[in-house]
């Protein structure tokens, strides 16, 4: 790119090459804007599917869930304690007892009635926990076990708890339910509108590796040369404009 003595000239051949160079992304954002503005987020969500019920629990023996985590201290090691959460599942108070034991976050299903140290939840509780929470009766197509650092940083059920199971819906959106085994919960609902959002907030962030990350260096890079870009633009008009230029020519005077 040559330049010459003519700053007319020189400006607007800057104010072009950047216009080229961020012209896409700002297309993406754009359209990521008018994706995330325009759309229902119940609708990314994925939640409509599901009952919005809440279940309150009218007695809690705090004492079982005591005798339950002393029971607990004698099998392993507890550094510290993260939580302490009530739950329902199959009618029955539960508590997601999550601790810290050898740098590790880990969690353990504790009874609220008997104090009994409860497994994991199976791929078949986890199923009657999916059929429960949907409004409507709805086919399952597809069930996938998820182990423990199974899913990458591009994957639906990314930073989600594992293991887990995933449960592929037959219906026109898509929708995948992701089942917790060890908090025995719903953890993530993902359908066709939440990959898209998933995708055009990619590109909006311009994070390429986690997708989350707002505070990375190519974001702030574009972002210095779009407001470089929008600054030539409005040099160039005060150079070019015949307006401003007979006001100049009035103050010379």
């Amino acid at each position: 790119m040559k330049f010459k003595k003519n700053i007319n000239y020189n400006t607007r051949k800057i104010h072009r090459y950047l216009g080229v160079f961020i012209g896409v992304q700002f297309l993406f954002w754009t359209l990521g804007g008018l994706y995330f503005s325009w759309n229902n987020m119940d609708n990314v969500h994925g939640e409509l599917l599901l009952k919005q019920e809440k279940h309150f629990l009218k007695d809690v023996d705090f004492s079982q869930i005591q005798k339950g985590i002393a029971s607990l201290k004698t099998e392993t090691e507890i550094d510290s304690i993260h939580s302490v959460d009530l739950m329902e599942a199959f009618g029955k108070p539960l508590v997601q007892f999550r601790y810290f034991g050898g740098h590790h976050l880990k969690t353990q299903l504790i009874s609220a009635e008997t104090g009994s140290l409860r497994p994991a939840f199976n791929g078949q509780e986890c199923l009657e926990i999916v059929e429960q929470q949907l409004i409507e009766p709805i086919p399952i197509i597809k069930v996938e076990y998820l182990p423990k650092n199974s899913t990458g940083s591009h994957h639906e059920y990314r930073g989600g708890q594992l293991p887990a199971y995933a449960f592929t819906l037959d219906h026109p959106t898509k929708t995948t339910i992701y089942v917790s085994t060890e908090l025995g919960k719903i953890m993530s609902v993902r359908n066709n509108n939440w990959r898209r959002f998933d995708f055009l907030w990619m590109l909006h962030t311009m994070d390429y590796k986690s997708r989350d990350h707002i505070t990375n260096w190519v974001l702030r890079i574009f972002s210095a040369f779009g407001l470089l870009t929008i600054s030539s633009g409005f040099f160039l008009f005060y150079l070019t404009s015949p307006t401003v230029k007979k006001i100049r020519k009035k103050f010379k005077k």
